[in-house]
């Protein structure tokens, strides 16, 4: 991605910082269908969501998990406040707020296939990164306006997910936060904030340095296809290339370097 194209994106989602601000969402553009998606009436799940709010995040879990979706007609959206993204499935179900469709999904698509520890960690990984990084990663004017992120100082919460990547890294060879659940719903709540912040502030990495197991943590989310698939391939490649020429020290990267 060039400079010029970098600098056009950032600009783009900070003139939509109202609709991706964590208390709201795009309420009047269209959404464009994904590769995947087909009619509304033809799936059982189907994303009311726009690029310009946190709805790709979604498309991400339903890429990940395999679910099959549309994307709704945004003049149809159920959400009762009418933001994005929403979802619905079958038998009447309205679901929103990202971080209960990530729990959803998690729920119907994955969470009988691992054990219920493992499945209640990426409940609370989910429920944790809506509760506690958002607001980290995201400072706000009173009037709800993103204006800087909190990961340019020094913060315990985040220095404890520094430890817990590299003791999982070195207990299970896992670079995911819940190693037993492999790569689940809480790795694309977490990461999703963490990229969404470098999207918004790119030269934040200038101050990431004293986490570099996060910031490996980040950079293999941000290559996985299905994120590509969902927030598109030049997104990918811009977060790809600021972390592979990030400041720090590599060696430290989950300690295998």
């Amino acid at each position: 991605m060039t400079l010029l194209a970098c600098i056009g994106f950032v600009a783009l989602l900070l003139a939509t910082a109202d609709s991706f601000s964590p208390h709201k969402a795009h309420r009047s553009l269209q959404t464009r269908p994904s590769s995947s998606a087909t009619s509304s009436t033809a799936l059982p799940v189907t994303i009311y969501g726009h690029p310009g709010s946190r709805s790709p995040l979604v498309n991400w879990a339903c890429f990940e998990l395999g679910v099959n979706f549309a994307m709704g007609n945004l003049q149809q959206n159920p959400h009762p406040f009418g933001q994005l993204p929403c979802l619905t499935d079958d038998n009447d179900v309205v679901v929103f707020e990202s971080g209960a469709i990530l729990q959803y999904l998690h729920q119907k698509f994955a969470a009988d296939k691992m054990s219920p520890a493992a499945a209640a960690a990426v409940t609370a990984w989910i429920v944790w990164a809506n509760a506690s990084l958002d607001p980290i990663c995201f400072l706000e004017t009173p009037e709800g306006k993103v204006y800087d992120t909190g990961l340019r100082k020094p913060n315990k919460r985040i220095n404890r997910l520094e430890e817990i990547l590299q003791a999982n890294q070195k207990k299970t060879g896992s670079m995911w936060l819940v190693p037993d659940a492999g790569f689940s719903c809480a790795d694309v709540a977490v990461s999703s904030y963490l990229l969404y912040t470098l999207q918004f502030f790119p030269t934040v990495l200038q101050d990431m340095s004293q986490w570099p197991n996060v910031q490996s943590y980040m950079q293999a989310c941000a290559k996985r296809p299905n994120y590509a698939k969902a927030f598109g391939g030049d997104v990918q490649e811009f977060l790809v290339e600021k972390l592979q020429n990030a400041p720090g020290d590599k060696k430290k990267l989950f300690g295998m370097f």
